[in-house]
């Protein structure tokens, strides 16, 4: 079966990146899923905007939805709570593993979601911004 693969970059509010700094979580601009897709990964990137230190990392989470739960008209994605935990990087260098900038690739879930949104936090985000980037690659039937 023949397929195609779709790359669509993660925005904050149109941008391409965002600046994680503070401890507060930072969502992505929704991205619709196609109906057809039926695989996708995840590319996630990290870069301190300063020397790195222990304790530099990016949490990344997708926060999903199906629609309109409430029935309020809009679509209701995943509480931070409940969240789905993607993974972790460590910009530290001297930690194993750790590295400036820190990138990684990981599969995530799909079928059967209509959108998601990237959530990123940097704990030490306050003292040390760390710029995140992410892109969506997804495949489906031609």
């Amino acid at each position: 079966m023949a397929s195609t693969k779709t790359e669509t970059q993660i925005t904050w509010s149109a941008a391409n990146s965002v600046s994680l700094n503070s401890a507060s979580r930072f969502d992505s601009d929704a991205v619709t899923l196609n109906v057809e897709d039926y695989s996708a990964t995840l590319q996630i990137y990290a870069d301190n905007s300063g020397t790195p230190a222990s304790g530099d990392v990016v949490d990344v989470y997708v926060k999903y939805t199906n629609g309109d739960i409430l029935g309020d008209s809009g679509d209701d994605f995943n509480s931070p709570e409940h969240a789905t935990w993607v993974g972790r990087l460590n910009t530290y260098g001297a930690e194993n593993p750790g590295e400036d900038p820190a990138d990684r690739t990981v599969e995530i879930p799909v079928v059967a979601r209509k959108a998601l949104r990237v959530s990123a936090v940097a704990p030490q985000g306050a003292t040390r911004p760390i710029t995140f980037r992410a892109r969506l690659i997804t495949h489906r039937p031609q």
